[in-house]
């Protein structure tokens, strides 16, 4: 960490006070998305109407910058083909795969054990990820820190979903999950960094990830239409249900306001913060707001400090040339 003058701490302290307070906010999307899971009772259609609603805003701002219409087409360029393999580009199905979590799991479990178990997936795909070079950054060493960190994270999942007592059983069910959906948008954000390295386009990545999560989740309905014969439902209505259709909006201006806190305060900085605020507004919207599956327990408050705890010593673990600035 270099010096800097009393006006930049300011600042710095500010933007992070900030990316704490949005990170907190994104939690909100966990709930809307549960929220429409419950009116319509079909979670497949819930996760589809948030992914989707990202990808028309997205779509729109692309189209309508003449910068990012630029982005748009080195995506399919041939100098992009040599330097992204076809797989590359589906890293939207790690997206998929976490909103159809938060429309299938949230309702039956709260935010906070969705969003804890998450985290710890998250934590223990980034050591998978940088062992073997998924990311723009190439193969990085896994510092026995970081290890001891997600071997942590595991445990406070662990003790969260105990806390749930008679539930437990199907709080673990949501765990696993929350684990599996964790460490595919690891998978995600690694492979998002080599598509923005190509395409210099934030914008064009977030467009590309939502329809491949929408096509994704498209599938899904088919199978769980065709094969299961559960008819799929319709959504509520955009005007008397707007609060439904929120998903996506909440989950654009994550993504928006990512890209300017990486700028001003750097990769590792920022990961912490997101984490922790998420976890935060995961567990403020379980305390105030508690759906039917929520138990806040004393066990699942040490599992959400354990996590946390885990998550800043993998941070610290990471090498230092992730771009930390403050």
């Amino acid at each position: 960490m270099t010096s800097h003058p009393p006006a930049a701490r300011v600042t710095a302290w500010g933007l992070i006070g900030l990316a704490f307070v949005v990170s907190a906010a994104n939690s909100v999307q966990a709930r809307v998305n549960g929220a429409a899971s419950e009116a319509i009772d079909h979670p497949i259609v819930a996760a589809m109407m948030s992914v989707g609603g990202g990808f028309i805003v997205s779509t729109a701002f692309l189209v309508s910058l003449p910068g990012a219409r630029r982005a748009l087409g080195r995506l399919f360029s041939s100098g992009t083909r040599r330097s992204l393999r076809t797989w590359h580009y589906f890293a939207g199905f790690g997206g998929g795969i976490f909103i159809f979590g938060q429309a299938l799991v949230v309702p039956q479990v709260g935010v906070s054990v969705y969003m804890i178990a998450v985290v710890t997936g998250q934590t223990l795909g980034s050591l998978w990820v940088d062992h073997i070079g998924l990311g723009p950054a190439g193969k990085k060493r896994v510092t026995l820190l970081r290890f001891l960190a997600g071997v942590l994270a595991v445990f406070g999942v662990i003790v969260s979903a105990i806390g749930r007592g008679d539930a437990a059983s199907l709080a673990l069910a949501g765990v696993v999950y929350g684990l599996g959906a964790g460490v595919a948008t690891s998978v995600q954000y690694a492979l998002n960094g080599r598509i923005g390295q190509a395409v210099s386009s934030a914008l064009v990545t977030s467009s590309l990830n939502f329809s491949m999560g929408f096509s994704l989740l498209t599938v899904f309905l088919f199978i769980d239409w065709l094969a299961l014969g559960r008819t799929p439902a319709m959504p509520p209505s955009l005007i008397e249900d707007p609060q439904l259709w929120l998903g996506g909006p909440l989950g654009m201006l994550f993504i928006a306001s990512a890209t300017l806190f990486v700028r001003y305060l750097g990769v590792l900085v920022f990961a912490v913060i997101s984490v922790l605020g998420q976890l935060a507004g995961a567990l403020a919207l379980d305390v105030l707001f508690p759906t039917e599956g929520t138990v806040v327990s004393a066990l699942l408050l040490v599992g959400l400090l354990t996590v946390s705890i885990g998550v800043v010593l993998a941070s610290l673990g990471i090498p230092q040339n992730t771009g930390d600035r403050v």
